[in-house]
């Protein structure tokens, strides 16, 4: 009988074991970069076309590689990194198992050209499907420069499964950020189809978190962590108890200055806030951890994202005290930046001792003061009379204001009538004048008692307003008469070039003006002054969590968001009549009962359940 288990040939070997490493094109991203970082890179470009698919390309300025080294380095576990079993227990590098550059030579085609700084001239290797095409010596400057062109050319299934370029690119950025955060000392740049998205230049480490994540949102609300022990050192950045988020807080832990997701660790820090924050908010950090090599153990995923810790739980009780002792402290200090950026100095001038000789005797000042009025001053001439200006002449000047007024002004949805059509149209059941018991009204409605949560009820009444306005191609944008400017981290950034039909539709007008800066001039009409920032940081974390797999359900959910803001601001009615016509816009909705969201919003009691009450 012949023997079923047959070794597999060595490319099919690869592309199984590239199929655990190399998930997507971040896969590729994270592994060369972590590589430029293990070579003692300074500054690292990112170079990406069409979200990978087409080119990845990372150079760097480390050690580089001589030839012999550069073609070792595609062999499967091949590694400068450790020697012996018990290395993997004092690793300091980022990367180790030799597994990385033979998993992407294996669904890629691949040119690397390198050389070492003593070395006159470098080496160019190009390969295919982990086959060696060419091999030949090259004039290029000291350290690395990786291309990978058609990843997963060879796995078709595998490039079939990949999302939008939006979204893939979105993935690269998230490595390039975790990588960049624990290394403020590293210059970085990333760019996708030709365009500047991420330029860091070496800074120290609070510069390099505000200008990843966000300046403006977190230059204000940072509080430093430092706490120091035996068992561990903490550092880092937490947000003040004022400053959370719902949705897409900014979390991170690093070990060793490596990247990490601890489950664990993350309770301890939501415990140390405890309390001091609303129920269902969250806090944003940037914690880094570092710790003895031999009490960690970070060969546990294909990702190195997760990291077992010899003494969890003590490590975890330090960084609640070093946390929980910040914010008790913390937080009632003013916020003070002080900048390294020179550009950003204010220079104040030193005043010039001046020549003695160059300055004259002081006057002579009369001790007396000699104060006249208009009011006894002696009349020489009548004072002529104004006259009246010619009211025509501003008549037509403002009428021709008015006209152009209104054809440059875009509609503006007004919430009070939205439904003015629809009960001029719609008999309603009569009911009477509800009792108020904020934030309820209890009346009579259809034989039942009828409770009503009435700032739910506002927010159905405005969202139906909303969804009809859309319908009808109606602006809904109100325009700020002062833009507001807004400093976004790259991931925002990216999110608002993704979806900036999306944000139009709504009524936001958002223009860049360089950088990460980008100028607010429009947000949907009625939002609350001053929200303009956490209403679009809100919008777009909505966006991202909602993708693209529907657009009717990312339009609806867009919608809440924005209407749940502009209702924040709406006063409880102030007496029963305002309460009564609310609820007769309510009643004419189809879907009065509940929100969009799903919440409740009316509850009846039936004279069948009163009457089990009273048994």
């Amino acid at each position: 009988m012949d023997s079923i288990i047959k070794l597999l040939p060595d490319n099919i070997a690869n592309q199984i074991a590239a199929g655990e490493v190399i998930q997507r094109p971040a896969s590729v991203v994270k592994e060369l970069v972590e590589n430029a970082v293990d070579a003692g890179a300074s500054d690292i470009r990112i170079l990406i076309k069409d979200a990978g698919r087409t080119l990845i390309q990372v150079v760097d300025n480390g050690k580089g590689m001589a030839p012999m080294d550069a073609r070792m380095a595609f062999e499967r576990h091949a590694t400068s990194k450790i020697r012996s079993a018990d290395d993997l227990f004092q690793l300091t590098t980022l990367g180790f198992r030799g597994e990385a550059l033979p998993s992407i030579a294996a669904v890629s085609e691949v040119t690397l050209q390198t050389r070492t700084a003593d070395a006159g001239r470098g080496i160019k290797l190009v390969l295919e499907g982990s086959k060696e095409v060419s091999r030949e010596e090259t004039v290029c400057a000291p350290g690395s420069n990786f291309q990978i062109r058609r990843l997963f050319y060879n796995v078709p299934a595998r490039r079939k499964f990949l999302k939008s370029d939006e979204t893939e690119f979105r993935h690269i950025l998230s490595e390039v950020q975790n990588v960049a955060a624990v290394r403020p000392g590293i210059s970085f740049t990333l760019e996708h189809n030709d365009q500047t998205v991420l330029t860091l230049t070496a800074s120290v480490l609070r510069e390099r978190v505000l200008g990843l994540f966000g300046r403006s949102r977190l230059s204000g609300a940072l509080l430093p962590v430092e706490a120091e022990s035996p068992l561990v050192t903490v550092r880092g950045f937490v947000t003040r108890t004022s400053h959370t988020r719902k949705r897409g807080a900014g979390q991170y832990f690093f070990a060793n200055e490596r990247y990490m997701r601890h489950p664990y660790f993350h309770r301890m820090v939501l415990n140390a806030y405890g309390n001091m924050i609303p129920k269902g908010e969250q806090p944003e950090y940037f914690l880094y951890l570092s710790v003895d090599p031999s009490a960690i153990d970070v060969n546990i995923s294909p990702t190195k994202t997760e990291i077992k810790f010899a003494e969890e739980a003590d490590i975890g009780s330090i960084l609640f005290s070093a946390v929980r002792k910040v914010l008790m402290t913390g937080n009632a200090l003013p916020s003070l930046d002080f900048t390294d950026h020179p550009e950003e100095r204010i220079e104040i001038p030193v005043a010039k001792p001046r020549d003695p000789a160059l300055i004259g005797e002081p006057p002579v000042v009369s001790p007396f003061v000699e104060v006249t009025s208009v009011l006894n001053a002696p009349v020489t001439s009548p004072r002529p009379v104004s006259t009246m200006p010619d009211l025509s002449v501003w008549q037509d000047f403002n009428a021709d204001y008015e006209r152009r007024r209104a054809s440059a002004t875009p509609k503006r949805q007004n919430l009070s009538g939205a439904f003015e059509e629809i009960v001029s149209s719609t008999i309603t059941k009569s009911f009477p004048e509800p009792v108020l018991m904020e934030p309820y009204a209890v009346t009579v409605y259809d034989g039942s008692i009828c409770l009503v949560h009435l700032p739910r009820a506002q927010f159905q009444i405005a969202y139906h307003s909303v969804k009809k306005a859309l319908r009808a191609g109606d602006a809904l944008s109100g325009t700020l008469l002062f833009p507001a400017l807004v400093e976004l981290g790259a991931r925002e950034a990216s999110l608002v070039k993704e979806y900036s039909d999306e944000l139009a539709g709504v009524g936001f007008d958002i223009s860049p003006m360089g950088s990460s800066t980008y100028s607010v001039n429009a947000v949907p009409a009625g939002s609350p002054a001053g929200s303009e920032e956490e209403l679009l940081l809100s919008v777009l974390e909505e966006c991202a969590s909602t993708g693209r797999s529907s657009e009717e359900v990312l339009m609806d959910k867009i919608v809440q968001k924005v209407v749940s803001y502009r209702v924040r601001s709406a006063s409880f009615p102030a007496s029963s009549m305002m309460a009564h016509e609310l609820l007769k816009q309510l009643f004419l909705l189809p879907d009065y009962l509940v929100t969009a969201s799903g919440q409740t919003i009316v509850s009846f009691l039936t004279p069948k359940e009163l009457q089990t009450r009273f048994k």
